[in-house]
């Protein structure tokens, strides 16, 4: 297939939307989710007194469950914030080869072996290409041909 190109704009909106599908979508999130639910309802419970599991006041239990829930939101927010403090990266321009895969932005230029991406992952509407564990490109999927991602599917291990 011949090189082609696509430049993607992330969007805070758009990042924030992908993270929280990606992170809801990890087991670990959905169990921790359910047992800080399970903890703030039944803190309410004993404190309307429709079940008694807790002799004192469970201040511990609550603010646990309620952390629990905030956590997400806080490596959303986390994330977030290292996006906007990079101005660089909301227009980014992509482009593919048989070998390479380039990345380039206002000021910056970096080109990638095939070998050197790690995975692939679909996010909503975008396709994230992981250079590390924590680290990925999102690209999206709305400006590439069925062709052109199956193409890129097929390159990474």
């Amino acid at each position: 297939m011949e090189d082609f190109s696509i430049t993607t704009r992330l969007t805070a909106k758009d990042y924030s939307k992908a993270m929280f599908l990606g992170l809801y979508r990890k087991p670990k999130f959905i169990v921790s989710a359910i047992l800080a639910l399970y903890l703030i309802v039944s803190v309410i419970l004993n404190q309307v007194k429709i079940i008694n599991i807790y002799s004192e006041t469970p201040y511990f239990e609550f603010f646990s469950g309620l952390f629990i829930l905030a956590l997400p939101t806080l490596i959303v927010v986390i994330g977030l914030r290292q996006l906007l403090s990079k101005q660089n990266c909301y227009e980014i321009k992509y482009t593919f080869g048989e070998t390479t895969m380039t990345v380039q932005g206002p000021n910056f230029k970096s080109e990638f072996l095939w070998a050197h991406i790690i995975k692939q992952k679909e996010i909503n509407k975008f396709l994230v290409l992981y250079q590390s564990k924590y680290n990925g490109y999102f690209i999206d999927k709305a400006k590439l041909t069925a062709e052109q991602i199956q193409f890129i599917k097929s390159r990474v291990r």
